[in-house]
């Protein structure tokens, strides 16, 4: 059911939940503008960083990288993670690695992290470039996926199986059953699953992993299930 209010000047995955699945990419752009009071323009772009917002989601619970920013590109520390990893030690940014390969010095690496130093026009587009290519390319997602298995936790998962979680919006029918409602549900998940939850992120990015999860959820916890967003997810213990 569409949900109405007074006009607002910004709005975000859970205003749209009530004219599609912001998740599957079903939201009525019209039937939204009119309910909410805003422009077409408006959600279109509420679209676009809801979807941006669900990528670095995916991509941070499967590298374990909590800051990485590949597709909103607002942080800078998060788009040099991203693309760089952590430091050997346990920093934010691999300088050395982000130095190399950008032809500046690690403290300047290091300057732009702590968002003390703004890199030129030209370097902070190839970095944006850069940090878009982890989730847009199957290279990227590789690496990713190769975070994961050489993890502790992640080696854990794929030997003994896990619990597999996601946050958001969801229920039977998704949002045309209109049985939706915000909540976290779980489930067990062999190393088998795990590795196709892998490979399927691999091979089909966002669009693929939550294909994936729907179909598993669907099959493994109940029928029918669907989700209209995806706040979180994650393998092992809910946070």
């Amino acid at each position: 059911m569409a949900r109405r209010g007074r006009r607002r000047s910004r709005i975000n995955a859970s205003d749209l939940a009530g004219y599609g699945s912001v998740a599957n990419g079903t939201v009525d752009v019209d039937r939204a503008a009119r309910g909410l009071g805003v422009s077409k323009r408006d959600v279109r772009q509420a679209i676009r960083q809801a979807q941006a917002a669900q990528s670095n989601t995916f991509l941070r619970r499967i590298s374990g990288l909590r800051e990485a920013d590949s597709a909103e590109g607002g942080s800078m520390r998060g788009m040099l993670q991203a693309v760089f990893g952590r430091g050997p030690r346990g920093g934010a940014v691999n300088a050395r690695a982000a130095a190399q390969s950008l032809g500046v010095s690690q403290g300047t690496v290091r300057r732009w992290a702590a968002g003390t130093q703004q890199p030129s026009k030209g370097r902070l587009a190839s970095i944006r470039a850069a940090a878009r290519r982890v989730t847009t390319t199957k290279r990227g997602r590789r690496g990713a996926t190769a975070d994961f298995r050489s993890s502790t936790q992640g080696k854990q998962a794929l030997r003994t199986g896990s619990k597999i979680w996601v946050s958001g919006e969801q229920g039977v029918g998704g949002y045309d059953q209109g049985y939706a409602r915000d909540r976290r549900v779980a489930n067990d998940i062999s190393p088998e699953e795990i590795e196709a939850l892998l490979r399927a992120y691999e091979d089909g990015g966002d669009e693929g992993l939550r294909k994936w999860m729907k179909e598993f959820f669907d099959d493994k916890y109940v029928a029918g299930w669907d989700f209209v967003t995806i706040d979180d997810f994650g393998i092992g213990t809910p946070e």
